[in-house]
């Protein structure tokens, strides 16, 4: 039995790549309009876009539902807290991060969680580094955003990193997840 790749790049606004060997299946997560309590100018309820909870799980079925009688090895990828950005936005960020592996682990899919350096490492291999001025424009920092992007469309020029046809720039959060697929793809034995 083949098994099939994954790849999770955790977050609300993240995505999961699935390869099967022959192909890549990308799946965006789950989003739903909810209610802020608040109301617009024209009367009408201001609705805010966020993570859908029961909508993973219902993705996660259809991944199985997409590859029946396989295995899944699924990467995720494995960050702490994230700088500059706030307490909430850092516990919703692992909270999502936990999701995923409980509806894998639900799945029986075998777990490997990574970290950002070390899938970066692996699919950085043979390019160069592109790297930017700092915030105070006194040194020079790695772009990683820049680097995945660069990375992605170079090894599969044919693959549409868009989150719809009518967006005009490829989403981080698909090339993350299709990277980390990618490094699973070159290290898994």
């Amino acid at each position: 039995m083949e098994k099939i790749l994954i790849g999770c790049d955790p977050g609300a606004d993240g995505y999961i790549t699935a390869f099967d060997g022959i192909g890549f299946k990308f799946y965006e997560m789950p989003r739903h309009k909810v209610d802020t309590t608040l109301l617009l100018k024209s009367g009408k309820p201001k609705m805010k876009d966020e993570f859908h909870i029961s909508g993973l799980v219902d993705l996660v079925y259809q991944i199985k539902s997409d590859f029946k009688n396989k295995d899944f090895v699924v990467a995720i990828e494995q960050v702490g807290g994230r700088g500059g950005n706030g307490a909430t936005q850092n516990f919703n960020f692992g909270f999502v991060c936990g999701l995923q592996r409980m509806v894998f682990e639900m799945l029986k899919a075998e777990i490997i969680m990574v970290r950002p350096q070390k899938w970066q490492s692996v699919v950085r291999k043979g390019y160069d580094i592109k790297k930017v001025p700092s915030s105070t424009g006194k040194t020079m920092i790695v772009d990683a955003k820049a680097m995945a992007e660069y990375i992605a469309t170079i090894e599969y020029p044919n693959i549409d990193f868009r989150k719809s046809e009518r967006a005009r720039k490829n989403h981080d959060g698909k090339i993350d997840s299709f990277l980390i697929c990618l490094y699973l793809i070159r290290t898994y034995k």
